[in-house]
């Protein structure tokens, strides 16, 4: 067993998921007020229009700017008052203001009530709706999607779209509209497809969750899809959006999420770079709250041997797993001395996101806390698609 095992890992998953007690960020009674109204919803006077959730959470889209600085100030409604009327016609919305916060801000706390919320809505709404978009700030979004995928578990039976924005809503141009735009036709797509899964959705591209990263601060495609083709491209401008043909319902076996406890990672990331002093790297990993370790390599695979040297000795006295992730679009290929050392060594590759590896690890901790062999296995093999298969793998034009 670990020598250090913190409260959260022992504790395991939250059991029910959809416990609203937990919740201490988001409004536990504006959860069951939004499934009462839901239910009480004649699906009749819906016509033609799908009805979709939407949780807003703040970010650059619900900023506003005072004296130069933006600060989080709109809520859902004001944000829906903005959005083409098209799209109100289309879509009847329903949603709550989960929290208003800028992205850069927030943990693994805010995604675990999320998480908690969404599976409340799905276990207690009646009528049918196609799934649920979630309004976010693009700083953390990658990794607050990648980890509400694997929080939901293989069993997902509805599918959840982030989207946001570069610039407010209220901007001349800004692209939120768009975006809202995009993630709920992306969202009803999917549905219409009986497909189950977590999208980022921005500018003319929508791309898997687990594989989706930030690459632009200022551009309209804030996000490119380092490990997966794209899932949909909006330039073409076709309706109904076409979703790629390589999704794979995710529906076959029962829905048990695995929303873990505790607000932060357990997890070193040793992101390689010239002048790492591997001393401070050592005493990092020897630390107790160390419980596994990501070498973060450079783009080529390659790590710093002294950087191995002072990891690799402390993970194995203290029995911590130690992964590899490459942060282009392949995967970790042993091409020079360093990645073929860290290999030997006991190294492990993985072959998804930073974001995804990050929130995996959490799971694998709660699943094989004191079986390091086990969740080396848990990690390399595909959990909710956060590996890319032959057919959805990273190519030239996608």
């Amino acid at each position: 067993m670990f020598s250090f095992l913190s409260d959260d890992i022992s504790k395991g998953f939250l059991k029910p998921a959809d416990d609203l007690s937990q919740l201490k960020l988001i409004d536990a009674d504006a959860v069951v007020s939004l499934a009462n109204e839901i239910n009480g919803i004649d699906p009749q006077a819906l016509g033609p229009r799908k009805l979709a959730i939407m949780l807003s959470t703040g970010g650059t889209m619900a900023m506003r700017t005072e004296e130069g600085i933006r600060l989080p100030a709109l809520e859902l409604n004001d944000l829906l008052k903005m959005v083409d009327d098209r799209v109100s016609r289309h879509f009847e919305i329903k949603g709550i203001s989960a929290f208003n916060t800028d992205s850069s801000q927030m943990n693994y706390s805010h995604v675990r009530e999320l998480a908690i919320t969404i599976v409340y809505l799905w276990n207690h709404i009646k009528i049918p709706f196609i799934g649920f978009v979630i309004t976010h700030g693009t700083d953390t979004m990658s990794y607050a999607g990648a980890a509400i995928s694997l929080m939901m578990g293989q069993g997902l039976p509805f599918s959840i779209v982030y989207t946001g924005s570069q610039r407010p809503i209220d901007e001349p141009m800004s692209d939120a509209g768009v975006n809202i735009r995009n993630a709920l036709y992306s969202l009803e797509s999917l549905y219409e497809n009986n497909m189950a899964e977590v999208l980022v959705v921005m500018g003319d591209r929508a791309m898997l969750a687990t594989s989706a990263e930030k690459v632009d601060d200022s551009g309209q495609n804030a996000f490119d899809s380092l490990r997966h083709r794209y899932v949909a491209n909006f330039n073409r401008l076709q309706y109904p959006i076409q979703v790629a043909d390589w999704l794979n319902p995710r529906r076959n076996v029962p829905f048990e999420p695995t929303i873990w406890h505790g607000d932060y990672s357990h997890t070193l990331v040793v992101k390689s770079s010239m002048g790492l002093d591997p001393n401070i790297i050592k005493h990092q990993a020897e630390m107790n709250a160390t419980r596994s370790i990501i070498l973060y390599s450079y783009g080529s695979g390659a790590i710093d041997e002294s950087i191995l040297n002072a990891v690799m000795p402390a993970a194995k006295k203290h029995r911590i797993t130690v992964f590899v992730v490459n942060p282009v679009n392949a995967d970790y290929k042993v091409k020079y001395q360093s990645s073929e050392q860290a290999v030997s060594l006991g190294a492990i590759p993985l072959n998804m996101t930073l974001s995804a590896a990050l929130a995996k690890t959490e799971i694998a901790l709660r699943m094989y806390p004191d079986n390091p062999v086990s969740m080396a296995e848990f990690m390399t093999g595909n959990y909710v698609g956060e590996i890319p298969s032959n057919a959805s793998r990273f190519a030239p034009g996608r």
